[in-house]
């Protein structure tokens, strides 16, 4: 049996690490337009905040509930930058070692470049769910003050809240499922064709989590 040449296996891995990143980036674009969990979780907490508002007294109440929910964007956040910097650590020395060893002769590369995309692909990753984590610890922290003027708050205020609980709960939900995505990027540091496979896997698992309506047995 004839061995595969070489820039054939090159151009599949490239093509695995492309349609893995399509089809996560299409996945995602589609979710967004449709009635899943996440679009639920919205008009639910949107509804709390309503209840909070009619209710006077509350205010401990939703604001100890909002610190919980900083908390939790809070700790993603440190998790992530953790991650980004130990990634760092590690692909800075391998991307060096790839620049020298090209620059004293092609082809001498202990190092392939698709593996070195695969690792700068981690780190872009790592840094989006750490940049959605803090955004949605930053209007967490609004929100808690919003929350707080309770029956004093005015119409705009209310508007305001609504729109802040709104984007806290998309952020970090986007910073965790960012997170989820580093599976088949993980995957590929070992070998790039296994990306596409991954991000299928991926794809299918997280569209069962957004069902929109739970079964009838749940």
């Amino acid at each position: 049996m004839a061995a595969i040449p070489p820039d054939v296996v090159e151009g599949l891995r490239w093509a695995s690490l492309g349609a893995g990143t399509l089809l996560i980036a299409g996945f995602e674009t589609f979710q967004r337009h449709r009635q899943t969990a996440r679009q639920r979780h919205i008009t639910m907490r949107e509804r709390w905040l309503d209840s909070i508002f009619a209710r006077p007294g509350q205010e401990i109440i939703a604001v100890q509930t909002i610190r919980n929910s900083l908390m939790a964007a809070t700790i993603v956040a440190s998790t992530t930058v953790i991650a980004l910097m130990g990634t760092i650590s590690l692909i800075g020395p391998v991307a060096v070692h790839l620049a020298l060893k090209v620059a004293v002769g092609p082809g001498e590369t202990a190092v392939h470049p698709i593996q070195l995309a695969v690792g700068g692909l981690l780190v872009a990753t790592l840094f989006t769910s750490f940049l959605f984590a803090t955004q949605s610890a930053r209007f967490y922290n609004h929100l808690g003050y919003l929350a707080g003027f309770g029956g004093h708050a005015t119409d705009d205020d209310r508007r305001q809240a609504k729109r802040y609980v709104a984007l806290a709960g998309r952020y970090y939900s986007d910073s965790l499922r960012t997170l989820i995505y580093l599976a088949p990027l993980i995957a590929g540091i070992l070998e790039p064709m296994a990306v596409v496979f991954g991000a299928g896997v991926i794809i299918l698992t997280l569209r069962w989590f957004d069902r929109g309506a739970p079964h009838r047995n749940d």
